[in-house]
């Protein structure tokens, strides 16, 4: 038997989900760990929460990518030019 981490405080059986009462997802306010046999096989989250990680992804993305634009830079394979804020 192996130990698994569940990121969750609340679970539920996959098992209850086919049963189809799934009105608790109205009410859904934090992860809930989706168990089969005792083994988490997958995650329900917000959909609040759901955008909030998107948006730290999309901040990551951004982040590495103007990263690499600063090496670039440093490298010296890109040039910066000077820009006024007030012609633009």
């Amino acid at each position: 038997m192996s130990l698994q981490a569940i990121y969750a405080h609340k679970t539920i059986g996959i098992t209850d989900l086919k049963r189809g009462d799934t009105s608790f997802i109205n009410e859904l306010d934090e992860p809930i760990a989706v168990l089969k046999r005792d083994s988490v096989k997958a995650y329900l989250i917000p959909e609040k929460l759901m955008a909030y990680f998107m948006d730290k992804l999309e901040d990551i993305e951004l982040s590495t990518i103007a990263n690499q634009r600063l090496q670039e830079l440093e490298e010296g394979k890109t040039k910066a030019i000077s820009v006024d804020i007030n012609d633009l």
